[in-house]
């Protein structure tokens, strides 16, 4: 009686060994060598977005491009390569800013700030609020590069459920300006 215990003890031991094993080898249905980033090149911009955000958006000028996750998403991501002739990206963000507070609803901004995008001599980022046709409110962050003595700029534009800080620093950190030089 003590041995079939015994047996039964070392058989369950030896399932749950192999379980843990194949949930260990074989957890989680993704591809572990998928990206979760996909490189966007519009114009002088190039920028990663989350590789899920596959549906187009229809761009309108000054956006190059644009995705979001499924096509009634919240979420979406728009490029332009090509943001107008600005000699600072405070100048650009203004231009942004002037417009929101004409177009949309509830639009407030939550942070302006200076940051560094490769290629560019100024950039700023801006988060914002807005309301949206459903009356919730959706989080929206403009990423603005400039570059002088040849006055350009490009842009990237998120907007989100709810504050993404780990996709706002992904499209940072990819961000780059190739400024058109004399």
């Amino acid at each position: 009686m003590r041995n079939a215990v015994r047996r039964r003890g070392v058989r369950r031991g030896l399932i749950m060994v192999t379980l843990l094993g194949l949930l260990a080898a074989f957890g989680g249905c993704s591809d572990p060598a998928a990206p979760d980033t996909v490189e966007v090149t519009a114009g002088r911009l190039t920028a990663s977005r989350p590789a899920a955000w596959v549906t187009p958006v229809t761009a309108e000028a000054p956006w190059n491009a644009g995705f979001r996750l499924t096509p009634d998403s919240i979420e979406q991501i728009q490029f332009s390569g090509d943001f107008g002739q600005y000699a600072t990206a405070a100048q650009a963000v203004g231009t942004l800013i002037g417009r929101a507070q004409v177009k949309l609803a509830n639009f407030t901004v939550v942070e302006t700030r200076d940051i560094t995008v490769d290629g560019a001599t100024t950039a700023q980022l801006v988060r914002y609020t807005i309301t949206d046709n459903s009356g919730s409110q959706v989080f929206g962050s403009w990423i603005v590069a400039a570059h002088w003595p040849y006055p350009q700029s490009v842009a990237v534009s998120v907007l989100t459920p709810k504050y993404d800080p780990e996709l706002e620093r992904q499209v940072l950190s990819s961000l780059r300006m190739r400024p058109q030089l004399g």
